[in-house]
């Protein structure tokens, strides 16, 4: 793991996340990832000051897909509420925060078509996988035609993001 200095804070521990990746931070975190069709939710619990975020690549398992990994943004979801979820006896699931990133239509901005695109189906994907766990978004950057890095502060629920321009000068 990285260290990065916040501005107004102490060195916290980076973890960057990867297509595909899963992180759930017990202790103070900054987990970073770069999102351009895929999603990030990022579940914060200001009870206890922790978090977790995905970085989801397809919106939900196939039947005929026999793994069940964190891909796919239904289970990352469902994972990171029931992790989330298993203390204190206090805790429901109400009393977290999501927040919601990604899901750009970067093929369609390359020209290509397809309808719904991947990004639209994984943002669909996210806030259903959070309706279902009773679960209300707080704050999203979602669609458009650009991808973001996002840097998610885990102790405070804090996330900033950053455009990430298309190369070729097209925005």
């Amino acid at each position: 793991m990285s260290q990065v200095k916040r501005f107004d804070g102490p060195d916290l521990p980076m973890v960057n996340l990867h297509p595909g990746e899963l992180f759930v931070a017990r202790e103070p975190t900054v987990i970073t990832t770069v999102l351009g069709s895929c999603v990030s939710v990022c579940l914060y619990c200001p009870r206890r000051r922790i978090g977790a975020m995905c970085h989801g690549v397809m919106p939900s398992r196939d039947e005929r897909s026999p793994e069940d990994t964190f891909r796919f943004v239904d289970s990352s979801v469902s994972y990171m509420a029931q992790v989330l979820g298993r203390e204190p006896e206090s805790y429901s699931r109400s009393t977290l925060v999501a927040k919601l990133f990604g899901g750009a239509d970067v093929l369609k901005a390359r020209g290509w078509s397809a309808a719904p695109s991947i990004g639209a189906q994984n943002i669909a994907a996210a806030r259903q996988a959070l309706e279902r766990h009773g679960i209300g978004i707080s704050a999203e950057r979602v669609g458009g035609k650009n991808g973001y890095r996002l840097y998610f502060y885990t102790q405070t629920g804090e996330v900033y993001v950053r455009m990430v321009k298309r190369s070729g000068g097209a925005e």
